[in-house]
């Protein structure tokens, strides 16, 4: 992956960095990432309310690339792991029908977040992005 890409997080969410936590710890490649609430969403061509609702694959303007957001996102990174395994589930969540599933699926998790497992940490991911 472009180390222009950038995974842009709900810095807030504890189930938001859990998960992120989990990318890290289990998949070979991972771009860089950051909380929302530490960036302008501007820079990303994105919108407050559209970093507020969901995860997002972005590239820092003005590279003029479209951000991907959740379901997307999360296949976009499944499909440049090593796993055969991987880049199936990123396919299916990007290609229709199956994506619909994903994407509702992804709406779902996203919506009910603050009713999700989370609990306290004792350390903060430390945000890997550099401008």
């Amino acid at each position: 992956m472009q180390e222009s890409w950038v995974l842009i997080y709900d810095g807030d969410c504890q189930f938001c960095q859990l998960s992120l936590d989990f990318g890290i710890r289990n998949l070979r490649i991972f771009p860089q990432y950051v909380a929302f609430q530490k960036i302008d969403p501007k820079d990303f061509g994105l919108t407050a309310s559209q970093v507020r609702s969901q995860i997002w694959l972005a590239q820092k303007s003005p590279a003029n690339t479209v951000a991907l957001g959740g379901h997307l996102a999360a296949g976009a990174i499944l499909k440049l792991q090593p796993s055969r395994w991987l880049k199936v589930l990123g396919w299916l969540a990007t290609t229709p029908p199956a994506s619909w599933a994903a994407h509702l699926l992804y709406k779902l998790i996203a919506a009910n977040r603050h009713r999700l497992p989370g609990g306290s940490r004792a350390c903060k991911l430390e945000d890997n992005y550099r401008p």
